[in-house]
């Protein structure tokens, strides 16, 4: 792995006004925009007690989910189609539903497990090594080098003297190097999805799949991805769509004994027993709606002219 202090310090020789703690910002950012181009460092998360969770928190860093896989007690895979089930990925969640939107009581299998591209670790000190492998860690230096001849001036010699000047010649040839490297990681990283094109079985007309491998769960690194009844004291989540009029089911709710959810036009009521307080929190997937806690027992939202869907959480952290 290459280390962060070797590319502070070569590229300190050609910019030594810029700070040190400003290159190392800056090189951090730009390893993880090659790793988010790229896609180059995929992790395997483990879901937290598959069979009481019917949602999970995405993990730090998570950019893409690649795959979801399941087993039985006996490291057999479980397929979702067997199962009548479905997955999304909504407000920075994981949620697993019956296809017939049902809530689910938990998942009918003992290991789950998501496949994902992730950013790397910050480079938050000098002496830490790269996520990226050594033989692309020029891309990340030419892309800082590529911002910096843009951004700060360096001495150069025009009619024998010594001027201060930007070097956009030099900024674009850092920033073809980056760009070649970019590609080349790309089609390196493709490269090794390889099949036979002979697919084994099909469940719908056209469209394929392959067995899924049995449980490899003792090998390689896991990531422990905690569950929603490990970290919220209470939990409710709800997807409404424009048109809606009356009483709206939750899609997931934990914690809460009595909460209500009915729409009225633009404005969505949420009712309950006294269980909305200070420590109570709203996530809204529109920036545009408002919303506002009346009392303990009432909290209305108001979407904005136009909306089509809302979805929105309230919780308590543990």
């Amino acid at each position: 792995m290459a280390n962060t202090l070797q590319l502070i310090e070569s590229i300190q020789q050609v910019f030594p006004n810029v700070s040190r703690n400003q290159i190392r910002l800056d090189l951090d950012s730009a390893q993880k925009l090659f790793a988010d181009e790229t896609g180059t460092i995929l992790v395997k998360g483990s879901l937290s007690t598959p069979a009481t969770n019917v949602a999970w928190d995405l993990p730090t860093g998570f950019v893409e989910l690649k795959e979801f896989l399941m087993y039985d007690a006996d490291g057999n895979p479980v397929y979702l189609e067997d199962l009548n089930y479905k997955y999304e990925i909504d407000l920075d969640k994981f949620y697993v539903y019956t296809k017939t939107s049902i809530p689910l009581t938990g998942l009918d299998c003992t290991y789950a497990y998501i496949i994902y591209t992730a950013l790397p670790d910050t480079l938050s000190t000098e002496s830490i090594s790269m996520d990226i492998t050594e033989h692309y860690r020029d891309a990340v230096e030419s892309y800082v080098l590529a911002k910096y001849f843009r951004k700060f001036k360096i001495p150069m010699v025009s009619n024998g003297q010594v001027v201060e000047a930007f070097d956009p010649r030099m900024s674009q040839l850092h920033s073809q190097e980056y760009e070649k490297l970019r590609i080349k990681a790309k089609r390196s990283f493709n490269s090794r999805i390889k099949t036979d094109n002979n697919p084994l079985y099909y469940s719908d007309p056209g469209l394929y799949y392959l067995p899924k491998r049995i449980n490899d769960s003792t090998t390689g690194t896991t990531v422990s991805i905690s569950g929603i009844a490990e970290l919220y004291t209470k939990y409710a989540y709800y997807k409404i769509t424009s048109g809606a009029s009356g009483e709206q089911a939750a899609v997931l709710k934990t914690g809460y004994s009595t909460i209500v959810c009915s729409v009225t036009g633009d404005v969505i009521a949420l009712e309950s027993s006294a269980e909305f307080d200070e420590e109570s929190i709203i996530l809204i997937n529109n920036w545009d709606a408002s919303w506002i806690r009346n009392n303990s027992s009432e909290i209305v939202i108001t979407a904005p002219s136009g909306w089509t869907n809302i979805s929105f959480e309230i919780y308590e952290r543990d």
